[in-house]
């Protein structure tokens, strides 16, 4: 049995994407459907929250102050310490039919991010295309799609040497394994990794030290964690049925910290389920490995300032 502590009761629409800074000793995290950026110091859980202009899908870090979003209207760079947002490229979908979904950085510094459809007309639902591949980010507008589409990207990861990617379609309910070159960014011979028939299927994902894959299954209440060969090895117990993404935190990467969402919990439920949408903790099966911050390359500003905007901020405690 594993100890889970809820440690930040956010009340998250759609909480996702935690991201640890261990320059900061902070976990970044966004609630899509808010839609909102947040910041959680463990030490004071202290959680501050600044509102974004429009659904926000994953982050990536970049130099300290400063944060990567991906955002339905583009890829901005954001000022934590002004709220300043800049425009940095165009969102290679059409911000219509889909938005931003799971994302993060590989072991180089590439940014990577896939989609879910998510159509502004629901009337318009069954019109074009319903899924979109994994996007890698290259820099200025460019984006180049890596894998197959997908309808719901999610579980993006990478083994400890970096040479296997994980990803997997929600609605599919399946994770497959690539061969990753880091050198180029290429990821090829996708095969299945893992089926998760669970809830609504595999979530967000990280990878450990020791090369095992933890995934959240939405709607399952559960994390699952496969060894490298896709065998699963337990089940860990989540005090919240809509469990969205696992990361590693703290100060040696022994912590596992745990998103959830509570938009599939009618409204008048809500606050009888108040672990739906919370913030988690627990210590890690193994430990983590640190996130890679976004190449300075990809992460600068190109001088542009289309769709700048500032944004409030606040903070609570948990």
């Amino acid at each position: 049995m594993i100890d889970v502590e809820l440690v930040c009761r956010a009340g998250a629409l759609n909480g996702e994407g935690p991201v640890w800074s261990v320059c900061e000793e902070r976990l970044y995290w966004v609630d899509i459907r808010a839609p909102a950026l947040h910041r959680f110091d463990p030490a004071t859980g202290r959680n501050e929250t600044w509102a974004m202009p429009t659904w926000i899908g994953c982050l990536a870090l970049a130099e300290p102050g400063h944060v990567v979003v991906a955002l339905r209207t583009g890829l901005h760079r954001f000022d934590t310490r002004s709220g300043a947002l800049a425009f940095l490229a165009p969102v290679p979908f059409d911000p219509r039919r889909f938005a931003f979904n799971d994302g993060g950085c590989d072991p180089v510094g590439r940014f990577l991010a896939g989609t879910m459809l998510d159509p502004l007309d629901p009337a318009a639902s069954d019109e074009g295309e319903a899924a979109t591949p994994l996007w890698r980010y290259e820099g200025d507008d460019t984006w180049i799609g890596v894998t197959p589409a997908v309808e719901t990207s999610n579980g993006l990861a990478w083994s400890p040497d970096g040479r296997t990617m994980y990803h997997s379609d929600t609605a599919r309910k399946t994770v497959w394994r690539y061969d990753y070159d880091t050198a180029t960014g290429a990821a090829e011979n996708g095969r299945v990794f893992a089926e998760v028939k669970d809830g609504a299927g595999p979530d967000g994902a990280a990878v450990d030290a020791d090369g095992f894959y933890l995934c959240a299954v939405f709607g399952g209440g559960c994390l699952l964690r496969f060894d490298p060969d896709g065998r699963l090895e337990r089940r860990i117990a989540m005090p919240a049925k809509f469990v969205t993404m696992p990361a590693f935190g703290g100060s040696d990467l022994s912590t596992l910290f745990v998103t959830s969402a509570s938009f599939p919990v009618p409204q008048a439920e809500r606050a009888a389920r108040p672990n739906e949408g919370a913030l988690f903790a627990m210590e890690a099966p193994a430990r983590g490995i640190a996130t890679r911050r976004m190449s300075r390359h990809a992460a600068s500003d190109p001088g542009r300032t289309r769709g700048a905007a500032f944004v409030g901020s606040r903070a609570q405690r948990a």
